[in-house]
């Protein structure tokens, strides 16, 4: 483990948790840059194509319906910038494949919203159609590089090392289809070896993974893709014992994280920490 270049963090602690009612599985979650003071979150297979804003202590404050989109398996959700029209979108990975056998997987990129409003709302969603250079992978975490948009899969795996995928230019447009770039592997240096979250610094100046029982810090420089930070050793945070470890996500504004499982009214734990 690096014992550089890590941000110096204290325990986890219990900051709220999820409402009781419609988010029962809690998959993924990112942070929002036009209301800093909110989380994105979203159900794992099972549910409609929606997603939820929630305050960072779990309350809730929006559903959003996602038109043009369908929810075979949501496993993950990154922001990050929307493409030549600028501003900033929301990605929601339906990438799950516990088995192995689907024959393609979809991101749903939709803007953020410019308001949140406590009658449920619907977002239209842009289709990315994806698929792999070698077969079908089941996979949970989706990372969003903040400023060049690159998007890097990283695959789930029960043993062994799990492989890591890159689209560097996404594709604009309505709907549109793209095949993943082998871009090498990442083994999970402690504990679980299954990722199942991950997110980009707002700042791309590092890089959150977190398995059930592990959370690392990869550091990474302005001119770094993302796989190529996920290629060096990585630092070791706190992370609550959490009874299904499922998202992470940066708080806006400094080098907070927070951590989220799956469950009914599962708690969120939010970890404080100072810059490296």
């Amino acid at each position: 483990m690096r014992s550089t270049g890590c941000p110096r963090c204290a325990e986890a602690t219990p900051v709220g948790a999820l409402p009781k009612g419609p988010i029962d599985e809690c998959s993924g979650a990112v942070a929002g840059r036009a209301h800093p003071d909110v989380l994105y979150v979203h159900n794992d297979s099972g549910d409609d194509p929606r997603f939820f804003a929630i305050g960072l202590g779990g309350a809730l404050r929006s559903e959003i319906e996602v038109a043009r989109a369908t929810a075979i398996d949501w496993e993950e959700v990154a922001r990050g910038p929307c493409g030549a029209e600028g501003g900033d979108c929301l990605f929601f990975a339906d990438i799950g494949d516990n088995d192995g056998e689907r024959d393609g997987y979809a991101i749903y990129r939709v803007r953020e919203p410019d308001t949140l409003d406590a009658a449920p709302r619907t977002e239209l969603a842009e289709v990315i159609s994806l698929s792999y250079p070698d077969g079908s992978h089941d996979a949970e975490t989706l990372l969003v590089h903040p400023t060049t948009g690159a998007i890097t899969v990283v695959t789930k795996v029960k043993k062994g090392s799990a492989g890591i995928y890159e689209l560097p230019a996404p594709p604009a447009g309505a709907q549109s289809s793209a095949v993943l770039v082998a871009a090498g592997s990442i083994k999970a240096p402690a504990g679980s070896p299954s990722f199942t979250s991950g997110d980009v610094h707002p700042d791309g100046r590092g890089v959150l993974l977190r398995t059930s029982s592990h959370v690392f810090f990869y550091p990474m420089t302005p001119d770094q893709t993302v796989a190529q930070a996920l290629a060096a050793p990585p630092c070791l945070l706190p992370v609550a014992d959490e009874e299904q470890g499922e998202a992470i996500a940066w708080v806006p504004g400094g080098w907070d994280y927070v951590t989220i499982s799956e469950g009914e009214k599962a708690p969120l734990h939010r970890v404080s920490c100072e810059a490296p």
